[in-house]
Order: structure tokens, then C-alpha cells, then sequence
């Protein structure tokens, strides 16, 4: 992976503290300060008892909190009779996926249809005339089409078109001893399942996968450029799209799909397309037909027996440093879960969320966004225009809390076929996997649905939607340790409070602030104020940028939006705080702290160190609470301390 060569003043003051932490012994953690390393010193009791299991590459507060969750509801689920709604459908396909001995009778037959669909394939003219179903039954392609809301007009749909995945989760992998090492691993998990699939040549298959995906990875975007979501909209006429398609029709492929031709087509990825005749063409079709056969058989391991699930593990394994896998019975729930979260989500919420937690919740949401409003108008980087327009999209933002009010009718028609019938899991899953695409395209001439929760509320998290200038919080983030009664107020909003604002932030961060009141992107800005706010995005990327985690460096313009969406948040929720009559800032800071603290395999940490757009959790508590004046003073910190940012280097955005 490519590793930054820059480093701020802050990162090279915190290097030795921040090495020391990550590598500190469990018993040296007891002396650690406060005002040294904030985040070690408070979750030492924590980091010590707790135990990273094998069968986990990390532990987290979230996952504390979602693992209880599932708990709860697999004995819910476990207790239940059949019901003649969604919820008896969920059921059932949960018995299906957890009857791992029919499973194992079954073998690679369910399999085996989609292996021959594209071993018959001879060229590219033979795929093109069965593309539309090819798309719509979720057969592996060299791109990806779906509909989603039009970020030029958040109202209305577009059709956006993507590049495929990579065989590694990331492009810098792909220039490094680590990563090859592990597409070597790749490599060879695939040949074990091709075999058990009982497919002839797989040495021969892998080689040219493997070759076919070192051909996509120069034009595939990285992680920083993925996290700049306003980039990658890229409207082109669709002539010039189908200009692309090469020895494809893809004036035929969406007409087909969407019923119309569009006027234009959202590129996602424009290097790649440009490129798309000579990568996918007769001459590499040998090449393209095994990636597509490799990637099939990798994509439906999960839903076939034990021997395929224990192979194809053993690349998750290696990739997140897990020694041992995941306990069967638990899979099971969390795949069957996942195909059905709104009805799961549904239930959950209907259960086990209350009025009251609601009710306290949006009366801090409602606080929260009234602080933002003030800090508004009491900005002194901007003019009174942007000011303005800044709190027309506040006052526009829809607050979603707990669960929706209605499930989402398209799990009405996800139908088990039972076995007794020839249904399989795998089966199931595609033809539930089609009415969705089926739907998708469907809604390309619709007006968007703005009710719609792209979040279920089992879900240990939170969201802010630009498209929709919305924000979630589901039922199950609703808990200790981010919120509880039993909890003082302090303590709820340095939890709930700051995830509470960290998402009203996000309207305003360097990816938010492209998007208005309506989703649209728009710009809103005086010349001279943007001017400013990009001054001060770049300040929050040099001050993560270059501090050295999990064996590499933090590239800070992939976090900055969730940095700076970080930093308002804090500050904001700090504002509540410090007008409660009972305040205390203390456990306020201390439950910022908490909410953040994570154990993970050093394999794993370097994953997120790749792909996640936020901070890694020390950092995010450190360096955060390192902006806040009030911080130094509740703690006596001083120039001679780690926690210390020199006044100057101090970022404050929002």
C-alpha cells in the first residue's frame, strides 16, 4: 500500500506517544495520563479484560453493542412459530439457511447452473444477446448499472454506471509485498473452490482471472478518490456512453432495462469506460470468462455447503487476521438477517424501542440542531449570505429516529421456494436478489421516495443521507453506552449527543456542502467563502495526515469528512453541555472516549487503515479532543503533554 511521506507538526509530535500506545503492554496502561494518550488512559480497564477472540478480527463498542443485539433477536427468532406475512418468509428462509445439513447433501448443485451459463459462452456477441437478463439475475460482469437518486436533481433518478470490484479490496494493495501476498492466497482458495465445484483447469482459470483483474486495476478508483462522492458524479450524453460499450450494446442493454433510453448516463468512473472496449473485447474474452467464472464461484460460497463456506473463509481469514472462523449458527443469522433487514429491522424496532427513548432522543436532535443553528449565526468566517443558505439546509434536514413506519412492500414478494419444490438456498437468494434489481430499474421513471430508510434499525449506527438532507439513528444505536436514562446527561451527549451532531455535521462537510436543501448538488457559497472553507478542509487533512497507525500512515484527505464531521459534532454536543445546570465535563469527554474504543488484529487495522473513511478510534478521540480549549482546561493539560496541538495548528470548522 502507498504510505504518505508528508507529515504535519501535529503528527510529528504525537508520533512518539501515538507509537508508544499502539504498542503498550495491557499492564503498562494503568499509568498511562490523561493528558498523555485521553483515549488509552480512560478505556484502559476495558482494553485489558477484553479478549479478541479468533473468530473476530476486532472488538469494538459498536460490536459489543450489535453482537447483544443479535443475540437477543436469535432468540426471538429461534422461539417463533411460522407467520403468513414477511416475517413468517424471514423465517422460513432462516430455517433454510441454518439447515446445514441439507446444505451439505446439496453439495455445488445449486451451483452448478450458473458455472454452465457461462462456460457455453463461446464470444462477446453470444453475452450480448443475453445481457439485460445477465444484469438482472446478477451474473458477474465487467461493470455494474443500477438507479439511484440523480445527484444534479435529487428528486428524479439516474442510471449510474460502475467499474467492477477488484479481486483486492484496495488499489494500493496492489503495490504491495503484503497485498500480493495475499492475491497469492487468493489465488489459491479460488482453485480449491473451483474444485469442489468440480470444475476442470483451475490453475489454469485463476492465472487468467488473476490476469484480467491486473488489467482493471489502473483504471479502478481508490479509496480517497471513492470517499469524494460529489466527484464521482459524472453525467455524460448517453451517446457518448454507448460509444464505450465496444463490442456491447449498451443502447440495447438500457433501453432494455429501464424501458426508455435516457438522455444520459452518471459515469461513475470515466477512465475506466474510456478504457472498457480494449479491456473487455474478443481478444481478452478467454481472459474476461474465467474472471467471471472465479468471481461467481467466490460470490456463492456463503450460500452453498460447509466445504465451500471453510474454503473460501480462509481469504476473509487472511485478509482481517482471524484465526479461527465464525461459529456457523451465527452466520446463518447474520446472512439471513441481511437479505431480509427491513422486516428483521421491523420487528426489532417495534419491540424493543419505546416511545420514551424516542421522544428523549429527538428532544436532543431538536437541541442539537438549535446549537448549530447558533454557532451559525455566530460564525466569523462567513459572510451573511452563506450563513444564510447554511441554515436554510439545516432547517431542511428530515430527523429519522428509531424505525419507519412502514416496512419497505417489497419483502411481500420475497417468497421461499422450499426444497420440497427444488428450492435451494442459493436459489432463494438470486430470485429475491432479481425483484430487487427489478425494482431498481422500475424506479428510473419515478420520482424518489424520501421516506425510505436506507438503514435498519437493528443496526448498531447512524446516518446522514445527502441526497435526501436527512439524518437516522436507529433503534439499536439508542443504548448504552450512547444513550441510556440511567446515563447522566453529560454522558448521553458525549455518546448519542456527538453521533447526533457528527451527523447533522456531515450537511456541512467538504463532501455535505456540495449538496442543498433538496439532496441536489448546488453551490450555495459566496466565492470568498468557499475560498475560506477550503483553507480550513485542508487544515483538517494535514492534521491527521501522515500519523502513523496499524504499520502505515493516516491518509487525511480520505478521513476529512468524517473529520470535520468529527470536530462539529464535539463541539457542538460540548455547547449543550456546558449550559446544563448539572454539567459535567468530565464524564461528557470520558464517554466520547469510550464510544470510540476497538481491539482489532493488526491484519485488520491495516484494512480500515485502507478503506475506512474515518479515523482510527485513538485518533479520532486524541486528536479531536485536542481542537477544544475546554478540554485543556478541565484536564490541566500543557504544552509538555501528548494531548497538547499548539493554538495555531487547532482546527474549528463548524
Amino acid at each position: 500500500m502507498r504510505k504518505s511521506i508528508r507529515y504535519s507538526v501535529v503528527a510529528l509530535f504525537f508520533l512518539m506517544t501515538l507509537f508508544a500506545s499502539v504498542f503498550l503492554q495491557p499492564s503498562a496502561l494503568a499509568s498511562v495520563r490523561m493528558q498523555d494518550d485521553f483515549y488509552a488512559a480512560v478505556n484502559a480497564p476495558w482494553i485489558e479484560q477484553t479478549v479478541l477472540t479468533g473468530d473476530r478480527p476486532s472488538v469494538s463498542g459498536f460490536c459489543e453493542l450489535a453482537r447483544s443485539v443479535n443475540r437477543q433477536l436469535r432468540l426471538d427468532f429461534d422461539a417463533m412459530d411460522t407467520a403468513d406475512d414477511a416475517l413468517g418468509q424471514f423465517l422460513v428462509y432462516y430455517a433454510m439457511v441454518s439447515d446445514y445439513a441439507t446444505r451439505d447433501d446439496e453439495g455445488s448443485g445449486p451451483l452448478l447452473p450458473y458455472i454452465e451459463r457461462i462456460q457455453a459462452l463461446e464470444n462477446l456477441n453470444q453475452l450480448d444477446a443475453l445481457l439485460d437478463q445477465w444484469v438482472l439475475d446478477g451474473m458477474v460482469l465487467p461493470f455494474s448499472l443500477y438507479v439511484s437518486p440523480d445527484m444534479g436533481n435529487a428528486q428524479g433518478h439516474a442510471l449510474y454506471a460502475a467499474a467492477p470490484m477488484l479481486f483486492l479490496p484496495e488499489v494500493g494493495y496492489y503495490g504491495d509485498p503484503a497485498g500480493q501476498r495475499l492475491l497469492a492466497v487468493f489465488g489459491e482458495v479460488g482453485a480449491a473452490l473451483l474444485e469442489l465445484a468440480g470444475v476442470p483447469g483451475a490453475e489454469k482459470i485463476v492465472a487468467d482471472a488473476i490476469a484480467f483483474d491486473a488489467m482493471l486495476v489502473p483504471y479502478v478508483k481508490t479509496a480517497v478518490e471513492r470517499a469524494a462522492y460529489a466527484e464521482l458524479y459524472n453525467p455524460v450524453p448517453v451517446a457518448t456512453f454507448v460509444a464505450y460499450s465496444g463490442a456491447l450494446d449498451f443502447e440495447r442493454l438500457t433501453t432494455q432495462l429501464l424501458g426508455v433510453l435516457p438522455e444520459q448516463v452518471v459515469v461513475v468512473d470515466i477512465p475506466y469506460f474510456e478504457a472498457f472496449g480494449t479491456l473487455v473485447s474478443e481478444e481478452t474474452f478467454p481472459l474476461f470468462r474465467h474472471w467471471m467464472l472465479l468471481r461467481t464461484v467466490f460470490n456463492a460460497s456463503g450460500y452453498l455447503d460447509q466445504a465451500f463456506q471453510s474454503v473460501a473463509e480462509t481469504y476473509r481469514m487472511a485478509l482481517t487476521g482471524q484465526t479461527r472462523p465464525t461459529d456457523p449458527t451465527e452466520a446463518a443469522f447474520l446472512l439471513s438477517t441481511g437479505v431480509f433487514s427491513g422486516v428483521v429491522g421491523d420487528y426489532y424496532g417495534r419491540t424493543y424501542f419505546g416511545e420514551d427513548a424516542r421522544d428523549a432522543v429527538a428532544a436532543m436532535a431538536d437541541r442539537l440542531i438549535e446549537t448549530f443553528r447558533q454557532r451559525l449565526m455566530a460564525n466569523d468566517w462567513l459572510t451573511p449570505a452563506t450563513v444564510k443558505a447554511a441554515i436554510e439546509k439545516l432547517d431542511a434536514l428530515v430527523v429519522r429516529i428509531g424505525y419507519p413506519d412502514t416496512v419497505d412492500p417489497i419483502y411481500n414478494r420475497f417468497v421461499v421456494t422450499p426444497a420440497s419444490d427444488g428450492g435451494t438456498l442459493l436459489g432463494n437468494t438470486m430470485a429475491f436478489a432479481r425483484i430487487v434489481r427489478e425494482e431498481n430499474f422500475a424506479r428510473y421513471t419515478e420520482s424518489v421516495d424520501r421516506t425510505i430508510w436506507s438503514i435498519a434499525a437493528h443496526t448498531v449506527n447512524a446516518q446522514y443521507s445527502p441526497l435526501t438532507n436527512a439524518i437516522t439513528f436507529p433503534a439499536a444505536i439508542l443504548q448504552a453506552p450512547f444513550y441510556c436514562p440511567a446515563q447522566s446527561e453529560s454522558q448521553n451527549y458525549g455518546g448519542i449527543g456527538t453521533v447526533i451532531a457528527h451527523e447533522i455535521t456531515h450537511a456541512f462537510d467538504a463532501n455535505g456542502a456540495q449538496f442543498g436543501p433538496d439532496g441536489s448538488l448546488g453551490h450555495w457559497w459566496t466565492d470568498a467563502d468557499h475560498v475560506a472553507f477550503a483553507a480550513r478542509i485542508e487544515m483538517m487533512t494535514l492534521l491527521f495526515d501522515g500519523m502513523p497507525h496499524a504499520g502505515g500512515f493516516v491518509n487525511g484527505r480520505m478521513l476529512v469528512s468524517e473529520n470535520i464531521a468529527d470536530a462539529g459534532g464535539l463541539a457542538s454536543a460540548l455547547a449543550v453541555v456546558q449550559s446544563l445546570p448539572d454539567r459535567c465535563l468530565e464524564a461528557f469527554f470520558r464517554n466520547w472516549a469510550v464510544i470510540w474504543r476497538m481491539k482489532a488484529t493488526p491484519e485488520y487495522a491495516a484494512l480500515l487503515l485502507a478503506l475506512d473513511v474515518h479515523a482510527p478510534g485513538r485518533l479520532r478521540t486524541n486528536v479531536q479532543l485536542g481542537n477544544l480549549d475546554a478540554f485543556y482546561d478541565v484536564f490541566e493539560v500543557t504544552e509538555d503533554d501528548g494531548m497538547y496541538i499548539p493554538p495555531e495548528r487547532r482546527v474549528t470548522i463548524w
